[in-house]
């Protein structure tokens, strides 16, 4: 525990330096950066630039328009980091090209990220069928679960709601499974207070509401 603390304390003090003694100019190998075989290394990346803010979207925004442009390749994954890091930030000026780049992945993984961005939008809704099916259904389901779970929170509507709550009760999924579970429906919750009705006591004593 304390050593994952200090490396915590660690890569905090990076991401400040990073961020104070580079600013804009880290940009360009940040972006560079989102392919490394680390995940630590993307983490720090993916944090350092929702760090920067207003600048930072600018520039991934720019970036997303060049590969555009140019045509999007097949399985781009700094695409998909950059995509997730503009919802992250709010960006509302993607939507066109988030419904694009559907069509260049192969992977459910991969389609999460976009349907994540586009809830996030407001424009989860019609996606709901098919989080469904990967949450309840889905061969893979088990591995897909926390992925959808955070899709479906940004989609505050009873049928959302209710995948959650049934997922919440299929004994497939583990504890640290069924308590990500949790915390989605405590997001959409908050997001939407009104869904509260839908849980009886029992319910959100399990879910700590």
């Amino acid at each position: 525990m304390k050593m994952e603390e200090e490396r915590r304390k660690e890569r905090e003090a990076l991401i400040e330096r990073i961020v104070l003694e580079k600013g804009e100019e880290a940009f360009p190998v940040l972006l560079s950066l989102l392919e490394d075989e680390d995940p630590e290394v993307r983490d720090i990346v993916v944090e350092t630039f929702l760090r920067m803010g207003e600048k930072a979207k600018d520039f991934l925004l720019k970036e997303l328009m060049k590969r555009r442009e140019k045509g999007f390749e097949k399985n781009d994954v700094t695409a998909l980091y950059i995509v997730d890091m503009l919802g992250e930030m709010g960006e509302k000026g993607m939507r066109k090209i988030l419904y694009e780049l559907m069509e260049k992945y192969d992977s459910e993984e991969a389609l999460l990220i976009i349907y994540e961005a586009l809830a996030k939008l407001g424009e989860g809704e019609q996606f709901l069928p098919e989080l469904e099916y990967m949450m309840l259904e889905d061969s893979y389901k088990r591995e897909l679960c926390e992925q959808v779970a955070m899709v479906l929170a940004h989609i505050p509507t009873e049928r959302s709601l209710s995948v959650l709550l049934k997922a919440l009760d299929d004994d497939d999924f583990s504890e640290d499974q069924k308590d990500f579970l949790k915390k989605a429906i405590t997001l959409m919750v908050y997001k939407k207070p009104e869904l509260m009705r839908l849980l009886n006591e029992e319910k959100r004593r399990e879910i700590g509401l």
